[in-house]
């Protein structure tokens, strides 16, 4: 995350809040009073430190290492400290796998504490990924193998991992649901922002004025959610039951003041705001509230609540609407002339196509290439981070996606290389669909197609001042591919508009964790007037039996949809003027199931010819 936009609601409004519950309940024959908090912590906060933050250097840059060992002493120990002074109270500690890695390496009283708070039950640390990647826009596999990291991570260095979910920028989707109970986790904690703006104005709006209309507990696929940040009151049989949020924020703010690492001159623990903190919670105390984890709270009252079925919803961050998905996919920042989100984006796709065809060339080859293929794909997970294209990244951050990714692909490549010659072919077909690799001395690339003179659907491309080039090919009577080139020119936004000449009520696109099937959302379930999504297999509707799939090694943008007209778009904000691109988009008309599958075929398991 990116310290410009770092303000949401705050603890201080959800203890006024608390406060005038608990003052309206007095009376009440029994009551139940819970305190949550949620510590999100980042330590890809500024990847790759701040060299390069101002436009010349200063007495004040550090290092990536410097920030990530700051970031750990300056905001996530003091908090560390607080809940081991006070044994009696919980709390949800929420940070990536990696920087447990590091808290492991440099900081071992730290990791003794988070040992023994964490295998008490005291604290709940949570992690549902290795990098804070930005992974509701990517294949599946990259979230399961990055999972499996964080498994094996959490293990090794003897810190308990919590069955709660919360992920980096909140994001979230209705298809965690199953990969969660499939990994043993129990609850996910749904941002309230994202389902306001999907809801608005509607019975289904947590975080309204009224805390009884929100649920104590909501159902998520065959385990629970809670709506994040919002407190509730109600009554459960003869008793009143309360809850209040006393934190949901980033984790590095609390103990620096509202300070962040971008200055990491100023980025230091304030022991008064630790304290006034501390003093907000022994106050609760005071008037009953049990100051715990989600998961206790979870226990407590999931015996005597039916769980609500929360509205639909859809894969989306936190901070929606101000910072949907495209502020990582297209949106420019405070730097944009430094931002570069498509060449990020599309480059993490690339890795991911790479690291695929390696898997599968040393699989068929019998090539011994595990430990060069797990070091690579912890690299992807690095590069994937959110910060490397949004909220506001600097030039430093985006060449830390850009070399960590780079890197990856470098290793893929000298596996493949290695595969090809242990097989004896002077070029490679690789299919990762098949685990086969063939001679591909004579063997075309995937989707070449016919010139095609009339377009199967009405685009409208914009380029003010750039020239753009639409060429049209025919793959099959159902299969056609656009290709956009878009010249050199000056730093106005590009984009392309797929228009449809008909609104239907349904869109299919796919989930988040959940791309081997296809979903289908009702336009006319949701409030808002247009969404972004991410697209991880770069898939959706554009009505009649017809799809759009985006080839997400050449573009991988949000999708823009409306809700009351059928128009699919994408834009780039962050394109720099000295650069020509090219999107290319494949327009498909069939069913569902075969969209999604020709969407795994160009995005997910592409053959390619090396």
């Amino acid at each position: 995350m990116t310290w410009h936009t770092k303000r949401f609601q705050r603890a201080s409004s959800a203890v006024a809040a608390a406060a005038a519950i608990a003052t309206a309940s007095v009376g009440a024959q029994a009551a139940e009073r819970y305190a949550l908090a949620m510590f999100h912590f980042n330590v890809q906060y500024v990847a790759g430190g701040t060299v390069g933050y101002w436009s010349t250097p200063t007495p004040g840059d550090k290092d990536n290492a410097a920030i990530e060992d700051q970031i750990i002493t300056e905001s996530l120990a003091p908090v560390i400290d607080l809940y081991e002074k006070h044994p009696s109270w919980g709390a949800d500690i929420e940070m990536q796998a990696y920087m447990l890695d590091i808290i492991a390496a440099r900081h071992p009283k730290l990791l003794k504490q988070l040992q023994t708070l964490s295998n008490s039950g005291q604290l709940d640390v949570l992690s549902f990924h290795y990098s804070d990647q930005l992974f509701i826009a990517y294949p599946q596999e990259d979230w399961e193998r990055s999972q499996d990291l964080t498994a094996e991570t959490f293990a090794k260095h003897g810190v308990k991992l919590s069955t709660t979910v919360f992920c980096q920028e909140g994001q979230a989707g209705m298809g965690l649901a199953a990969q969660m109970k499939s990994r043993g986790y129990k609850t996910m904690i749904w941002p309230k922002n994202l389902w306001r703006f999907q809801h608005e104005n509607t019975a289904w709006n947590p975080g309204g004025a009224d805390p009884a209309a929100v649920q104590p507990l909501y159902e998520f696929g065959d385990i629970h959610m809670v709506a994040g940040a919002t407190g509730w009151s109600a009554q459960v049989g003869a008793e009143d039951i309360e809850a209040t949020w006393t934190f949901f924020d980033d984790g590095e703010l609390l103990a620096t003041g509202d300070l962040n690492p971008y200055f990491p001159e100023l980025f230091v623990h304030q022991p008064d705001a630790t304290k006034a903190y501390e003093d907000k919670l022994l106050d609760l105390e005071t008037q009953g509230y049990d100051i715990t984890t989600v998961a206790k709270y979870v226990k407590a009252v999931e015996s005597r609540v039916t769980p609500a079925k929360p509205p639909p919803l859809l894969d989306g961050t936190w901070q929606t609407p101000s910072h949907e998905v495209s502020k990582w996919m297209g949106q420019g920042g405070l730097w944009k002339d430094q931002e570069r989100d498509n060449r990020t984006r599309t480059l993490g796709a690339q890795a991911h196509r790479e690291l695929v065809a390696a898997e599968t060339a040393a699989k068929a080859t019998e090539l011994d290439a595990r430990d060069r293929l797990d070091a690579a794909w912890r690299l992807l997970f690095l590069g994937q981070v959110t910060d490397a294209s949004g909220i506001n990244p600097f030039r430093g951050e985006v060449e830390y996606g850009v070399a960590h990714l780079a890197e990856a692909i470098r290793i893929a490549s000298d596996v493949v290389l290695d595969a090809k010659q242990r097989a004896g072919h002077a070029n490679m077909v690789i299919d990762p669909s098949s685990d086969s690799v063939v001679d591909g001395s004579d063997s075309s690339q995937p989707f070449e197609g016919k010139p095609l003179d009339t377009p199967t659907v009405a685009v409208e491309v914009s380029a003010i001042d750039r020239d753009a080039t639409t060429t049209w090919h025919q793959v099959s009577d159902a299969h056609s591919i656009v290709q956009i080139d878009f010249e050199a020119g000056g730093l106005e936004p590009i984009g392309v508009r797929f228009e449809s000449d008909q609104l239907e009520d349904e869109l299919v696109t796919t989930l988040a964790l959940a791309d081997t099937e296809p979903f289908t959302l009702k336009r006319s379930e949701f409030q808002f007037q247009h969404f972004h999504l991410a697209l991880p297999i770069g898939l959706i509707g554009l009505g009649g039996g017809r799809y759009l799939i985006k080839d997400q090694g050449l573009v991988h943008l949000a999708a823009k949809f409306y809700r009351d007209k059928g128009d699919i778009e994408f834009r780039d904000e962050t394109l720099a003027e000295t650069d020509a691109t090219r999107w290319v988009f494949h327009v498909f008309e069939g069913t569902a199931d075969d969209a999604v599958a020709l969407a795994r075929q160009i995005n997910v398991n592409r053959t390619v010819l090396r």
